[in-house]
């Protein structure tokens, strides 16, 4: 990262300081969520090491790092970290149990010592030259390079990939949908910071390159760590850090749906409906429905009444009628009998009430005057 020459902070190096701060404090919100934080724990290191590392830039660009050489956080260290904590949290969107493998933090951990051993030894890495005979300086030193951190967080971004690929599920299902949205974020915002933190190495070699560029950067490094804290912290009925069945199979434990995700899901249902039309079945009931769609009974009523201002039947009664009415228009041959029965209805009582109460006439009078219309 670009340096001054002489201590001092400008407008960019005091927002990004503010900015670091904000980290740790999203951090530190999303910790007090005792119900969720074991669930939401890799996110909350991924945002307080980024926070971390943000700081040592700041001390960076200020120059400040040399005067104060003890204020240093292990960036390499925390970027061979990032990779396996993505891993980990979107592994338990698709199994509860999931534990990753010791061995995925192995690099990070092994960073971390090595960095805490030569910081010690040479007063803030000021005297590192002085160690360079050591046997372990090698490793020490290959593990501090900017491409094994790339390299780790490519391989991390394409085996998350692979793992969700291969895991099996109704992709039809509500469930999946949501899943498959959340994850997708995930992916690209932290391929976002992948690519921001690789193309630091790449355009820093070249004469345009300035602290703008590296403000830049850092910026969108910044953004993309965030954006997932935030959707954690403002979404955490469904965002939080294993997407938990309990919202679809289940009350949602008295967390109230925002109203973008009522939105959502209300749109989500009338797209299934749309598609599958489900309500020819005769003996759909509310459950039938939910199992369908992925959602619990109690979603589902719930959005039903507050997004169609219906009860279940008479929402699923709607869509009957209009395809009754469609029928009756397109074709003539058709008997009265038969359509109630193919658009739902299990009596004709039930389906001439209904049908007057929309129409204010019989299907038989509808089909009539349609008739007469059609001979004008």
């Amino acid at each position: 990262m670009q340096q001054n020459s002489i201590p001092s902070f400008d407008t960019w190096t005091s927002f990004f300081l503010l900015v670091s701060s904000l980290g740790f404090f999203l951090a530190a919100i999303l910790s007090l969520n005792k119900s969720n934080r074991s669930n939401n724990l890799p996110i909350i290191l991924l945002i307080l090491g980024f926070s971390f590392v943000l700081v040592q830039y700041v001390l960076y660009w200020t120059n400040y790092g040399s005067i104060y050489p003890y204020l240093y956080f292990f960036d390499s260290s925390w970027y061979l970290a990032f990779g396996p904590l993505l891993y980990i949290y979107i592994a338990k969107f698709y199994s509860k149990t999931f534990k990753i493998r010791w061995f995925h933090f192995l690099p990070a951990i092994i960073s971390f010592m090595l960095n805490g051993y030569y910081f010690a030894k040479s007063n803030g890495f000021q005297e590192l030259g002085d160690y360079k005979g050591d046997i372990l300086f090698s490793l020490f030193g290959s593990l501090r390079s900017p491409w094994i951190a790339a390299l780790s967080l490519i391989i991390y971004l394409i085996t998350t990939k692979d793992f969700i690929s291969l895991q099996k599920s109704d992709e039809n299902s509500q469930y999946e949908v949501t899943r498959k949205k959340w994850t997708n974020l995930l992916l690209k915002l932290f391929s976002v910071f992948s690519i921001s933190y690789i193309s630091y190495y790449v355009l820093v070699k070249f004469p345009f390159f300035n602290s703008h560029w590296d403000y830049a950067i850092s910026f969108s490094m910044t953004i993309s760590i965030y954006t997932i804290g935030y959707v954690v912290y403002k979404e955490p009925s469904i965002f939080n850090g294993e997407l938990l069945s309990k919202l679809f199979l289940k009350e949602t434990n008295g967390q109230e749906l925002t109203s973008a995700t009522k939105d959502e899901f209300y749109n989500t249902l009338l797209s299934y409906i749309k598609n599958n039309k489900p309500y020819l079945d005769n003996n759909l009931r509310l459950v039938h429905l939910a199992d369908k769609t992925g959602f619990s009974t109690h979603i589902l009523s719930k959005l039903i009444n507050e997004k169609a201002h219906k009860n279940f039947n008479q929402f699923i009664n709607e869509y009957r009628l209009e395809e009754a009415r469609k029928l009756l228009i397109d074709d003539d041959s058709i008997s009265i009998k038969t359509i109630y029965f193919d658009v739902g209805f299990n009596n004709k009582a039930t389906f001439n009430n209904a049908f007057k109460n929309k129409y204010k006439c019989t299907p038989s009078e509808y089909k009539k005057r349609h008739l007469m219309v059609q001979d004008r």
